[in-house]
């Protein structure tokens, strides 16, 4: 086994799955451009540890459950009812007069941020599916012939890193770039992420319908 190969690949495969906007990413957009770039961490603390849950689930296979449909559209009407409240809250915040001294407890609260990201993630059990997709990845590379039980820890790992990576450079860059963006801006930034919120919510809930109307 190239071990080297094998936890680059893991990593860079970790790394790009967490580009795509999501609902995380937005809640660490709203702490990082709002001064609040520790909660922006635990936001992307707790959606890591969840994505972890979930590789732990995928590889060591103690919840088939997560494969039935009705689950998972159970799942997605929770992800609808928290990004519907978080849409709520966001919208609110983006009324204020200041956007630029945003201090809500629900914002800075590490605590509350932690939950968010983990929430949020948790709601999205498809992500079983990208450890396993992974899994096959790795295996057609030849590059582990077996998944033994310290492989798989070290996949997790690997995968796991580069998800953090990603998340916590997003926080980097957001905080240093909220300098150049004026008050009026960040109001248009908020409610264009509050907007984005409702779209998600939306998706989660026709989803989760048409799979339970559909059963």
């Amino acid at each position: 086994m190239n071990t080297f190969l094998f936890l680059v690949i893991t990593y860079v495969m970790g790394f790009l799955t967490a580009i795509p906007i999501g609902a995380t990413q937005i809640e660490i957009a709203k702490r990082s451009l709002n001064n609040h770039r520790r909660a922006a961490y635990m936001v992307a603390a707790g959606s890591v540890s969840s994505d972890l849950m979930y590789g732990f689930i995928a590889l060591f296979g103690v919840a088939p459950f997560l494969r039935n449909k009705t689950v998972i559209a159970v799942f997605g009407l929770a992800a609808t009812a928290i990004l519907w409240l978080l849409a709520f809250f966001t919208f609110r915040y983006g009324a204020k007069k200041n956007m630029l001294e945003l201090t809500h407890t629900s914002i800075k609260s590490k605590k509350l941020s932690f939950v968010t990201g983990f929430s949020l993630a948790a709601t999205n059990p498809m992500m079983i599916f990208w450890w396993l997709i992974g899994m096959k990845i790795i295996k057609d590379l030849d590059l582990v012939s077996d998944f033994t039980s310290n492989i798989n820890l070290l996949f997790l790992f690997a995968g796991g890193l580069g998800l953090a990576t990603y998340l916590f450079t997003l926080t980097n860059i957001l905080h240093w770039a909220k300098k150049f963006i004026s008050n009026e801006m960040m109001k248009k930034v908020n409610f264009g992420l509050g907007f984005i919120l409702v779209l998600l919510s939306f998706y989660f809930l026709f989803s989760s319908l048409r799979t339970l109307l559909f059963l």
